[in-house]
């Protein structure tokens, strides 16, 4: 059987998380969602992934297993990677050709082999041919963090028994601990299971003095600092450092924040670190609906709380105050008094400087070093095609001011 994963056309939506990774790598649970795929499905299949050109070889590396945007794409079924698939709603696609939540085509079956070069034709005519569906699908990051509390509930359901420490002793609701051997729990801890799982990975460690309130789920590697206050609706890892003060929060892995401060209701990519007392607003101080700025344009959120949604790479100076609904891209180093600029565009160094690339570079590869990691050609490459492209968007923009 031959399973085909795609991405829509809303994956700018997505941005700043999806400027490098595709759709199916968003989380909101244990999971990501093509992990998510995978458990549903039993036997012999074979996964093909349908990324953007731009994505290929850097999606490819990271998932060898695959295959990624052949020529020609085999018969199969088609899952679109924005939807959180499941036994339940797989089941009820079987029973028809094509389907669609909230005018978004999530899934149709092709008897025939599809050209590369026309998916996207093919995708849009069999948008319009569907049946309606119930599933959840991430049109924004923020949906990640909606559904989260929703997806660690179903995904402990898939956990065995937990490893219970020698020196933890569990007075309330018993069921929702999982912790994992390897777990280093150290004295003077609180962890509160009683409005939802706390889920620790391997080689989990909490520092002594933390406060930890479920849901939460720590991936495996991941050290949460002394005094760290962690209120519940989070997602952490995998080899994270996290400490201060916390709620309603993704972190991907490798992401650091290490000191005080508070983060909430924010998307934060891999490879992050949020320097000492960073803090974000999730609630303006008049109560109204967060508007969110994109590059292009501005969506009305209808939401109360919303913090920052932050690419990979991109770190935050000593006390960066940063606004409700704001975007950080790729590779920015934001740094300086008052608050920050609601969007900050990807490489941005402060408020109108460009990085020095070859700096760049070098730090990351510091950064992943430190963690047994290495920054590979495929990977410089297509920074160094994103960075070029900025680039040339600046000259063009200032050839058009001179005009002028």
């Amino acid at each position: 059987m031959n399973i085909i994963i795609f991405e829509d056309s809303n994956i700018d939506n997505l941005k700043p998380f999806s400027i490098n990774h595709a759709s199916f790598e968003l989380k909101c649970g244990i999971y990501s969602n093509l992990e998510r795929i995978i458990n549903a499905f039993d036997g012999d299949i074979n996964y093909y992934l349908i990324v953007r050109n731009e994505l290929k070889e850097i999606i490819q590396e990271k998932f060898p297993r695959y295959t990624v945007n052949p020529k020609k794409i085999p018969e199969g079924l088609y899952l679109n990677g924005a939807a959180l698939w499941n036994n339940n709603n797989i089941s009820k696609i079987k029973k028809g050709y094509a389907f669609s939540s909230s005018g978004n085509l999530v899934s149709f079956v092709s008897s025939e082999s599809i050209l590369y070069d026309d998916i996207y034709n093919v995708i849009d005519k069999t948008s319009k041919v569907t049946s309606d569906i119930e599933i959840d699908y991430v049109s924004y990051l923020w949906d990640c963090i909606e559904l989260l509390n929703q997806y660690l509930e179903l995904d402990k359901k898939n956990l065995s028994n937990s490893y219970i420490p020698d020196n933890i002793k569990i007075e309330i609701h018993p069921d929702n601990y999982y912790f994992s051997k390897g777990c280093d729990i150290r004295p003077g801890c609180i962890l509160d299971g009683s409005n939802g799982p706390i889920i620790l990975a391997k080689n989990v460690i909490i520092e002594s003095g933390s406060i930890i309130k479920g849901p939460i789920f720590i991936d495996q590697g991941s050290i949460v600092k002394s005094g760290a206050k962690l209120n519940g609706s989070i997602i952490i890892g995998p080899e994270c450092k996290i400490g201060g003060e916390v709620s309603n929060t993704i972190f991907h892995g490798y992401s650091n924040k290490t000191h005080d401060g508070f983060i909430g209701d924010s998307y934060i990519g891999e490879w992050v670190n949020l320097g000492a007392n960073t803090n974000n607003s999730n609630l303006k101080n008049n109560y109204s609906k967060i508007k969110f700025n994109f590059s292009d344009k501005v969506i009305d959120t209808d939401k109360l709380f919303l913090g920052v949604m932050i690419g990979d790479f991109s770190r935050t100076g000593i006390s960066t105050m940063i606004n409700t609904g704001s975007y950080f891209g790729l590779g920015a180093n934001i740094f300086g008094s008052g608050f920050q600029n609601k969007y900050i565009s990807s490489f941005s160094w402060a408020d109108n400087e460009v990085v020095d690339f070859n700096k760049f570079i070098a730090t990351i590869k510091i950064m992943k070093a430190r963690r047994s990691k290495k920054l590979s050609d495929l990977e410089i490459l297509f920074l160094n095609n994103l960075y070029n492209l900025k680039i040339k968007k600046i000259l063009i923009k200032n050839s058009i001011i001179c005009l002028f």
